[in-house]
């Protein structure tokens, strides 16, 4: 059975089962929801199923929004409202399509985030916020050493 328990001060446990039966979609069964993924990623512009790299930069971009908004709401709350772009780079994608001669490892390599913030508050209280967030997030402290990241934060009145 599909579960999440805290197993120690140190640890929570988060368990789910992936299960492929056909070769090719892949159905994630968690404690709360299930969904099939068809495929690790689509460059065809027309596809609108989500991959699991779509998957992945949702899950990164939301967990960093949600990072600042539980920072902001447990301190100060100087934000009113936030909005990111989030732009990821995947290096190597020529690899990942099986062309010949390419054999760099394909990986999401970078990402680039502009943060629009509606605040009465300056740009570097805005600034301090986020790096406090980080700190302290989980999906941030878990690729900060593996996937460049650079921020720029925009305040909106």
């Amino acid at each position: 059975m599909e579960k999440r328990y805290l197993n120690s001060a140190n640890n929570y446990d988060i368990e789910f089962r992936a299960i492929s039966t056909d070769g090719k979609k892949v159905k994630i069964r968690t404690d709360k929801v299930s969904y099939s993924v068809d495929e690790e990623m689509s460059f065809d512009i027309a596809n609108d199923v989500l991959t699991s790299v779509d998957h992945f930069t949702g899950g990164i971009a939301s967990g960093m929004i949600s990072a600042i908004n539980r920072y902001d709401q447990k301190h100060d709350g100087i934000i009113d409202q936030i909005e990111g772009k989030f732009t990821f780079h995947l290096s190597n994608p020529l690899t990942y399509l099986d062309v010949h001669g390419y054999v760099e490892t394909p990986r999401v390599s970078a990402l680039d985030l502009q943060l629009y913030l509606v605040s009465f508050n300056e740009a570097d209280e805005l600034e301090q916020v986020y790096q406090e967030a980080m700190k302290n997030s989980i999906v941030y402290q878990t690729i900060k050493d593996t996937i460049k990241i650079e921020h720029k934060i925009k305040v909106v009145l």
